[in-house]
């Protein structure tokens, strides 16, 4: 239980045609983890090649989703339970699959970009017909007559848009020139400018004018010549292009609802062709022969056995392979208390194979060390109701549902430390069963107190590391490391508590408590290995760190860490300190309200009533991070990794599609 699931290696053999329907049987399996073997070259270019293929797709189709199917999603959502529709999917084999799959989503993303190409298009058109919309406006108010101005043959009229911010530079420009400008603003960013010169300067104007970046008004042909009709003209046009652009952008939402089925069971299939495909790399091919090396838990080894003779009817052989695993993947597997609590390890990271487990440990200490900082009964009863009902509610979102387990856990043991403080929504309404740690001398007892609970639960990492050691055979640092970490750090507190900070008596002899053993930590592994010179198995990846010197420095650094880690527990006091005090600020708030009579009642009540939700929401969200804290900082920090690899079964999603193989039924 404290250590991930033990697993098999474990290779099938097979002839390479059966290599497919043996992945089916293992898929139908769903306990399989396969490894990666040794291929030629030519056949692992060959399987990139589909691979990069198919993921190129499968890239495709998740944006047509995302940018044609529009699903409401709420919070509410998490507590429905979606009905899927199955898509029937049929080929000759997988190969073929993967081609018609190909094609079908290019057919998809072929029309989309048309038609996105034509919405495109026709916005750009939009905003041309806005920005000349809004120039024959101002050519409109200033009544310009395009007509006349066109007829001109020794002045040059010019009608142009420019960046606000270029409008001073342009003047400067200008101002050498025998020209008539005036400016207006077109909208928040442009000018509007009209120009009036001898016709000698155009080509110079011009020049300028495209220096600081102003765009000269060209109509669109086909417009008439009197402003005020152009005008209309353009917003005909203008009305006709939002039509169209309304027309194509339905035509799309269109499309998204009647392909959404189509569109989720390509993705599936895809998804569900690149794990064939990755599954398939991994599969050493020799010859007329394909092995198929992977995990399997011990447990289920029979399982697989009886599994693979059953549906390949004897024409693929299933061995255990004899030699040890270097770094099996991990599994863990606990009960429905634990299980929820595996939300918080996998925070950190799984286990390594060879690692213990942490947890059954959490499902403990976790709700006792958020109980102790939230220590009340109303707000714990709350936690647990609402978690418990929340949790009770939602639907296929197994990570929220296992957070709300976790609430009502740490619920209960919040309620379990109010009756031993005798809190009750921040009220003393009865007597405590042990002590109230928000009274005189109390506060300090209750400081002493988180401190050993960090004590208890910084050795209980130690001695994990202990046993993590031994697990591996690493005996020369279970003794020679773990061990007197331990001695150590309990001759330390040993010396604290029955000398204080009282230096003579610790020189009276209580001081080698710490000392020999950190002599032994320091010195103890670099002698073992002059003197027996252990097998390169045994010796830790650096070993520099093995020196004298490395050790020491090593001690030195596991020193200040203890001292650290385990001042850090005083945030159990201090987090229950804040909680009450949070509360007897509500109270006081409702208590300056209430002598208003009845009025001051109702407002009284709705104080304390939202003061005390907005304290359970605040103060729980902070006691939860300070908890994660010390599992992770002060605890894991003792024996865990965390760098442990997930056990990945070979196992194939149909949520979307049901798959019908000709090659099946021959």
């Amino acid at each position: 239980m404290l250590l991930p699931e033990r697993m098999t290696l474990t290779s099938i053999i097979c002839v390479k045609k059966d290599v497919e329907s043996i992945l089916e049987t293992l898929n139908s399996f769903g306990e399989f983890h396969i490894e990666p073997s040794s291929q030629e070259e030519a056949t692992i270019a060959e399987y990139n090649q589909n691979i990069q293929k198919i993921e190129e797709r499968l890239l495709d189709v998740d944006g047509l989703i995302k940018q044609l199917v529009h699903e409401k999603t709420s919070f509410l959502g998490i507590f429905k339970t979606k009905q899927q529709n199955k898509v029937n999917v049929t080929a000759d084999n997988w190969q073929s699959l993967l081609e018609n799959t190909s094609q079908k989503i290019l057919a998809f993303k072929k029309e989309i970009d048309s038609l996105d190409a034509s919405l495109i298009s026709l916005q750009e058109e939009k905003t041309d017909l806005t920005h000349i919309e809004k120039m024959l406006s101002n050519m409109d108010n200033m009544g310009v007559d395009l007509k006349a101005t066109r007829d001109f043959k020794l002045i040059y009229v010019a009608f142009a848009s420019m960046p606000l911010k270029n409008s001073d530079a342009l003047e400067t420009a200008l101002a050498t020139l025998p020209v008539f400008i005036r400016q207006c603003l077109l909208c928040q960013e442009e000018h509007f400018i009209s120009l009036v010169a001898p016709i000698k300067y155009k080509d110079e104007i011009e020049k300028i004018l495209k220096t600081h970046h102003a765009e000269i008004l060209m109509l669109p042909e086909g417009l008439p010549q009197d402003v005020g009709k152009a005008k209309k003209e353009i917003e005909t046009r203008c009305k006709e292009n939002n039509e169209a652009i309304k027309a194509l952008n339905a035509t799309l939402n269109k499309f998204g609802k009647e392909n959404k089925e189509k569109l989720a069971a390509l993705k599936e299939t895809s998804q569900n062709i690149l794990a064939l495909l990755n599954a398939e790399k991994k599969i050493l091919q020799s010859g007329r022969l394909a092995t198929v090396k992977g995990y399997v838990p011990d447990k289920k080894f029979k399982q697989l056995t009886d599994k693979v003779n059953e549906m390949m009817d004897g024409k693929a052989v299933v061995l255990q392979n004899e030699t040890e695993a270097e770094a099996p993947p991990t599994k863990i597997m606990h009960n429905r208390f634990i299980r929820p609590f595996e939300e918080i390890t996998r925070l950190y990271g799984l286990p390594k194979y060879s690692e213990v487990d942490p947890t059954p440990m959490i499902a403990i200490t976790f709700p006792i060390i958020f109980g102790l900082m939230f220590g009340d009964l109303g707000h714990g009863l709350s936690l647990l109701i609402g978690g418990v009902i929340v949790g009770s509610l939602i639907k296929g979102n197994q990570g929220m549902k296992n957070v709300c387990w976790i609430m009502a856990t740490c619920g209960i043991a919040a309620s379990v430390a109010g009756v031993l403080f005798g809190e009750f929504f921040g009220m003393q309404l009865f007597q405590p069963l042990w002590f109230s740690p928000f009274e005189g001398e109390n506060v300090f007892n209750f400081l002493i107190f988180s401190l050993a609970v960090g004590i208890v639960q910084i050795i209980s990492g130690l001695i994990i590391e202990v046993v993590n050691y031994a697990v591996t055979r690493n005996y020369a640092d279970a003794f020679l490391t773990a061990l007197p970490q331990i001695a150590f750090y309990l001759g330390g507190v040993y010396l604290i508590v029955t000398c204080q900070l009282d230096f003579g008596k610790w020189l009276a002899g209580p001081i080698l408590a710490p000392i020999i053993p950190f002599i032994i930590l320091v010195a103890g592994k670099p002698v073992y290995l002059m003197a027996a010179k252990p097998k390169t198995h045994l010796e830790t990846e650096h070993s520099e760190s093995d020196s004298f010197t490395g050790r020491l420095f090593e001690g030195g650094d596991f020193f200040t860490r203890l001292l650290s880690n385990t001042i850090s527990y005083s945030r159990i006091l201090a987090l229950l300190m804040s909680h009450w005090a949070l509360l007897l600020v509500v109270y006081e708030v409702s208590g300056l309200v209430t002598p208003l009579g009845t009025l001051g009642l109702v407002l009284g009540g709705i104080i304390i009533v939202f003061g005390n939700i907005a304290v359970i929401a605040l103060e729980g969200l902070i006691v939860f991070i300070h908890t994660l804290r010390l599992h992770f900082y002060e605890w894991f920090s003792k024996f865990y990794s965390g760098t442990g690899t997930e056990f990945s079964p070979f196992k194939q999603k149909f949520e979307h599609t049901t798959i019908d193989l000709k090659r099946n039924k021959d």
